[in-house]
């Protein structure tokens, strides 16, 4: 069996379906120590972006998204300056009823 990946990304609430509105709070976990991991995040539009780049306030190693939209919903995971990854995480924000032009 191969080994765990050297961090674990826990999600805060403990949930893969976040409701409109929710609060969300990420965050990467090393055995040792959490520096050096940036949070990513690749959505349905297949836009790969990292925590704070128009989304989510970087806190250390975590991240914490205040307000989740449908369009956050995709597959989050932790990243090292190295190229190591932690297992991945999808998240799906239902989202009301897509009439009229919200934004």
């Amino acid at each position: 069996t191969p080994p765990p990946p050297p961090v674990s990304l826990t999600v805060s609430p403990n949930s893969s379906q976040v409701f409109q509105g929710q609060s969300v709070s990420l965050s990467c976990e090393e055995d040792d120590s959490s520096a050096g991991w940036t949070l990513r995040r690749i959505t349905e539009k297949d836009i790969r972006t990292q925590c704070g780049d128009g989304w989510g306030r970087p806190a250390g190693s975590s991240c914490n998204i205040s307000y989740m939209l449908p369009w956050d919903g995709g597959v989050y995971w932790c990243e090292s300056r190295e190229g190591a990854t932690s297992t991945s995480i999808s998240i799906t924000v239902p989202g009301k009823t897509r009439l009229g032009g919200q934004d």
